[in-house]
């Protein structure tokens, strides 16, 4: 399952969309909106703009590479567009597989791809005005 949707992620969803009777690990990230980054400690929200089609396209070929690198039984991916506020998850993945340490691998594999390839932006949201960040995610 690959989304893209502006509603809040409910990490329990997207955990049990990878279970299966052949997986002995299930390994989630949530990327959670902080008030702080490398450069600034205001920050109060972010807002993502995503090239949808575009954007599940790439994130199916980064899962695509992540079955070839690692033993992996299923993935689902879930990015937030729109405003993402404090504590709030802007993106959500689970993967399953045999063993743990395949879906660890492929978890971070699967992050670290998307922080870069697929065209989602991001703006951070301070008290005293906004910014698009240069990188995506």
């Amino acid at each position: 399952m690959i989304k893209i949707q502006s509603e809040k992620i409910i990490p329990d969803e997207i955990i049990n969309s990878v279970r299966n009777k052949s997986a002995g690990a299930v390994v989630s990230f949530l990327g959670t909106v902080r008030s702080e980054d490398e450069t600034s400690s205001d920050i109060i929200a972010l807002i993502y703009e995503a090239y949808d089609e575009m954007a599940i396209k790439k994130i199916g070929e980064i899962i695509d590479e992540a079955r070839q690198k690692y033993s992996i039984i299923d993935v689902s991916v879930v990015q937030r567009t729109g405003r993402v506020n404090l504590k709030e998850d802007s993106i959500g993945i689970a993967v399953s597989a045999m063993h743990r340490g395949d879906a660890f691998r492929a978890c971070q594999y699967i992050i670290d791809k998307i922080k870069i390839i697929p065209p989602i932006w991001k703006k951070e949201v301070y008290s005293s005005g906004e910014v698009w960040k240069s990188e995506t995610l």
